[in-house]
């Protein structure tokens, strides 16, 4: 066979690894090279079944490319996408506290429909399946847990497995106190039947359980933040699927929906109490 021909079957066979092979030996390179306090551009060695020869191939960055980037500027990255997220949520949050004030909706529909009902029902029943998943597929979510050294600084006491776990125990108590709410308070009635047999302080642990779920799922959207901006900057996936940057664009904005109904959902839900307590 000479040496045309077995050129010619090596770049075949070259062609068919993937690009998810690729993403998940940048990352383990990835991991490697932070972990030693340099930076590297991570290769691959690929054996052929028609020659010895082994046949070295440069992997290509992450989408985003911010990978490819000085530490300082990735670091820069991920202090700018907290403070995006923030200058974007507030106004949002404004918006959505000018609908519920609105002729066309008000504040009692603004209650019945989206407050007491909706909200709490989806977003509920999203978190608690969230929280679930982070059992039933954990290798996903570790994948996306950001290596110690991420950006430069990232070295969070604790491991992946740590940090997986106990956010989807947090996930999924929010989630189940979302749905127990609606069930105790909007269709049992629980809280007010138990003012009436002079049970108050479970009769407001009842009312304050949609507040007080939506503020600590809030809380947790924050926190587990840099778990996305690592699979911006990094290219990192919990699928099979290489992730375009649209892709984080797009959550992004699923990202600032979430927190401004959530906030929308604890300060509002706790208004109502509040003002059903004055009554």
């Amino acid at each position: 066979m000479n040496n045309a021909n077995i050129g010619n079957k090596s770049s075949r066979t070259l062609s068919f690894v993937s690009q998810r092979q690729q993403q998940q030996q940048r990352q383990r390179q990835h991991q490697s090279c932070i972990m030693k306090k340099n930076r590297c551009r991570p290769t691959a060695s690929i054996s052929t079944n028609n020659s010895n020869t082994l046949l070295s191939m440069t992997m290509t960055s992450s989408p985003s490319g911010i990978d490819q980037l000085p530490e300082l500027v990735q670091a820069g990255v991920f202090v700018a996408y907290y403070i995006t997220l923030i200058v974007t949520t507030i106004p949002t949050i404004n918006f959505l506290d000018i609908v519920s004030s609105s002729k066309v909706i008000g504040l009692e529909r603004w209650r019945g429909w989206f407050i007491d009902t909706t909200l709490p029902l989806l977003i509920g029943t999203l978190f608690l399946t969230a929280g679930i998943g982070h059992f039933i597929q954990k290798e996903s979510f570790l994948s996306i847990y950001p290596p110690p050294g991420t950006w430069g600084f990232w070295y969070l006491p604790g491991s992946a497995n740590f940090h997986v776990t106990w956010t989807g125990i947090v996930e999924a108590l929010g989630g189940s106190g979302l749905l127990l709410s609606v069930i105790t308070t909007t269709l049992l009635g629980l809280d007010e039947k138990l003012d009436e047999q002079g049970e108050e302080t479970l009769s407001l642990f009842l009312k304050l359980l949609k507040p007080l779920s939506a503020l600590m799922l809030f809380l947790l959207t924050l926190l587990v933040t840099p778990a996305n901006i690592y699979m911006y900057t990094h290219g990192a996936t919990m699928g099979d699927a290489v992730l375009d940057v649209s892709f984080h664009y797009i959550r992004f904005g699923v990202q600032v929906m979430f927190l401004s109904l959530l906030f929308i959902l604890a300060k509002d839900s706790l208004f109502f109490v509040w003002g059903d307590e004055l009554d």
